[in-house]
């Protein structure tokens, strides 16, 4: 031990110089050792990221597989049954004629055109009266202007802020009692005509079905081969509409059951995406 304190303190700093040296030492390399093995686990990651997305392509390009598969299969099963199997003809319908299509169509008309209420024709009917006073003092101040002096600025723009109140709105329509009548009368004869067309085409599918006939390209497209399981009944209610709106409309495709989907709003758009959707679930496994 060192004597003299100055000495034995400089000796103390040098120890501690040296330690701090290995501590520092010490730090680099755990330093480089963590920085290794982040580099590491950074690559393993990609490296399981790559298989990763390999694996879900392969799984992707299975999936294309047996997709293509299946349809393979479907057109092979056509073919088959095709050259041992009658074929259903939900097509031609003649016993379904053009006057009966025609009632259908008007009597949705019939039911998409807004009809009034008692009180709504009451109110309707006020409110035309009122629109027509209020034109014809319109009228007479548009025609007083003419008349006025130069001088009468004051009673020119009251007369003018008069007519230009009347141009800026628009006359009711006045509720059509013959055409209420009338749309009573084609909502009448549409519904027994459906009900009569509907139970013509449902009872040739129900006869099809019952002996196993080979259905049409575009109705096993929309609606699969068969009926799922416990909704027979649904898929034959569904299938009805399927064939009905083809001869409402006119849809004669071999592959695509009901055409176009409908740009303008309406009962045929409606019916439509019902009938879409419908036929969407029928065809999930």
């Amino acid at each position: 031990m060192n004597i003299d304190p100055v000495k034995a303190l400089d000796g103390k700093v040098e120890r501690l110089k040296k330690e701090l040296k290995s501590l520092e030492t010490r730090i680099d390399h755990a330093q480089t050792d963590a920085a290794h093995q982040q580099l590491s686990q950074a690559n393993q990651l990609k490296d399981t990221t790559r298989k990763l997305t390999k694996t879900n392509d392969r799984v992707t390009e299975l999936a294309e597989s047996v997709h293509r598969l299946e349809r393979l299969l479907v057109a092979l099963n056509r073919k088959v049954r095709a050259g041992e199997t009658q074929k259903a003809d939900f097509d031609h319908w003649p016993e379904i004629g053009e006057a009966q299509l025609a009632k259908i169509l008007k009597g949705q008309e019939a039911y998409a055109r807004r009809a009034f209420t008692p009180q709504e024709a009451k109110d309707t009917r006020k409110a035309i009266a009122e629109y027509d006073r209020v034109a014809l003092e319109a009228i007479e101040a548009a025609e007083a202007l003419t008349h006025l002096p130069p001088t009468a600025e004051v009673l020119w723009r009251k007369n003018y802020q008069q007519w230009r109140s009347i141009t800026d709105r628009e006359r009711p329509e006045a509720p059509d009692d013959d055409t209420h009548t009338k749309d009573t009368v084609a909502k009448s004869a549409g519904n027994e005509a459906i009900a009569h067309v509907r139970q013509l085409i449902r009872a040739r599918i129900e006869d099809a079905v019952a002996r196993d006939l080979l259905f049409p390209a575009w109705f096993e497209n929309v609606l699969g081969p068969a009926a799922p399981p416990g909704k027979a009944d649904d898929w034959l209610y569904t299938a009805t509409d399927v064939v009905l709106y083809r001869l409402l409309h006119g849809i004669t495709s071999p592959a695509d059951a009901l055409g176009p989907a409908p740009e303008e709003e309406g009962h045929r758009k409606t019916l439509h995406d019902r009938l879409t959707g419908e036929c969407a679930d029928y065809r999930r496994p």
